[in-house]
């Protein structure tokens, strides 16, 4: 008997990625042996693990919930355990270990995503005995910064809403037609406060929800010293956010006046039904252009 090809689903709790999901299950669950994963960095709004759970059981996917494991002391990356909706970290701790042995994330050293995000979910599937699949990952057409075709092919990663012509309209068209919605702004993201996310965005983020950061700049004081491994060398102190401002910085900022970021989660405006994305007619085998080891 041959065994089905293995795909994880990476979901990380936002609109887009549990599209995918949705379409990968209804798509392609009778094909592939599939794994929906979701990791968890304990900095998640509310909503996200709200919506999360709704998601899993509404398509009725088997989400597993990991959290990250940091090993103290030593030179391993950290592994996972898992974890539950009811039981899942909510007051950051899980982030603060992170930050205890590798420092402050920020711009220039983006350890958050690795430990919390993608050495979990790796650790999840090592732990099944899987050595070998392919890794769905929630990029739309629309994201031309994060859609590299060359790196999908490299590290067995599939963006599938991509690959479909999927953009954010479609997305909320989707949301739209559905019984329950995420219930955040798009600029707000799924992780509190999130360095990545553009200035605008970070002081809007303040000004609305002037709670979240109370977390900050807590870690701000507890490590803006903390230089782990190779980045000894790297100044002190460490900050979160570009240009090394503090979170003082920021709420300082955030009341002067400025545009606010302006949420357009539901602008469906240029959307396509679901119906025209149709997967089923148009799989093909992964080896039909090339035959690799996945």
């Amino acid at each position: 008997m041959v065994s089905k090809q293995r795909v994880l689903i990476s979901i990380s709790g936002g609109r887009t990625s549990a599209m995918m999901a949705f379409l990968i299950k209804k798509a392609y669950g009778h094909i592939y042996d599939l794994i929906f994963v979701f990791a968890n960095t304990g900095r998640e709004k509310k909503e996200t693990l709200v919506f999360l759970d709704k998601v899993d059981k509404h398509f009725n996917l088997g989400v597993v919930w990991v959290e990250a494991v940091v090993h103290h002391g030593r030179r391993k990356a950290c592994t996972h355990k898992v974890v539950t909706f009811e039981t899942a970290c909510r007051n950051g701790d899980v982030f603060e270990e992170v930050i205890k042995k590798y420092g402050i994330p920020n711009s220039g050293f983006k350890h958050c995503t690795r430990e919390l995000k993608r050495n979990p979910i790796k650790s999840y599937a090592k732990s099944l005995g899987w050595s070998s699949y392919r890794i769905a990952i929630g990029y739309r057409a629309d994201e031309p910064k994060r859609v590299n075709w060359e790196k999908a092919k490299k590290e067995k990663q599939w963006y599938l809403l991509a690959e479909l012509g999927i953009k954010k309209p479609d997305v909320a068209l989707f949301w739209s037609q559905q019984p329950f919605d995420l219930g955040l702004k798009d600029y707000e993201g799924n992780c509190k406060l999130c360095h990545k996310k553009a200035r605008r965005k970070l002081l809007t983020q303040i000004v609305e929800s002037p709670e979240d950061t109370v977390w900050v700049k807590d870690m701000e004081v507890k490590y803006e010293q903390v230089k782990p491994g190779k980045k000894k060398k790297n100044k002190t102190p460490v900050r979160f956010f570009r240009e090394g401002d503090t979170i003082d910085d920021l709420i300082e900022e955030s009341r002067l006046p400025f545009n606010r970021a302006i949420d357009q989660s539901n602008i469906t405006v240029g959307a396509r039904e679901l119906s025209e994305f149709n997967v089923e007619m148009d799989y093909e085998e992964e080896c039909a252009e090339s035959c690799e080891p996945f």
